[in-house]
């Protein structure tokens, strides 16, 4: 038969520090320290959730502003090209509501959407009846 060598190891949860005794695989000292180690990590993991709701918010609150200073500043029907509103650090992937008319597929980043034309061309259009943020 063969002799199982046991050696003596620290427990993984970090809050523990206990020596332990085992198969050469375990990492925790028991089951209520690896317990712990579980819920810390699904803590953790449901903390940074928030931090991709920020992010994708702050895209959103970026692209309307973007949008929002072009209307403003030349007026009612404003066409800008996409490569303005790229290097301006618009991303196109990131909107909240579509509109489909006949003049084409509106899209829209709160009460400002625009409309793709053709050649590259972006008609910058707002909505009243949108939400304002």
């Amino acid at each position: 038969m063969q002799q199982l060598r046991e050696t003596q190891r620290l427990c993984s949860y970090q809050y523990c520090g206990n020596t332990f005794e085992g198969r050469s695989d375990k990492i925790f000292c028991s089951d209520q320290c690896r317990n712990r180690a579980r819920r810390d990590q699904l803590k953790e993991e449901r903390w940074n959730a928030p931090m991709f709701y920020t992010k994708i918010s702050e895209i959103l609150q970026n692209n309307h502003k973007i949008l929002k200073d072009l209307y403003e500043e030349k007026g009612d029907s404003t066409i800008a090209t996409n490569f303005l509103l790229r290097d301006s650090g618009f991303n196109f992937e990131y909107i909240t509501r579509i509109l489909t008319t006949s003049k084409g597929i509106y899209r829209f980043c709160f009460d400002h959407g625009w409309l793709e034309l053709e050649n590259g061309k972006i008609l910058i259009v707002k909505n009243e009846k949108m939400i304002q943020i």
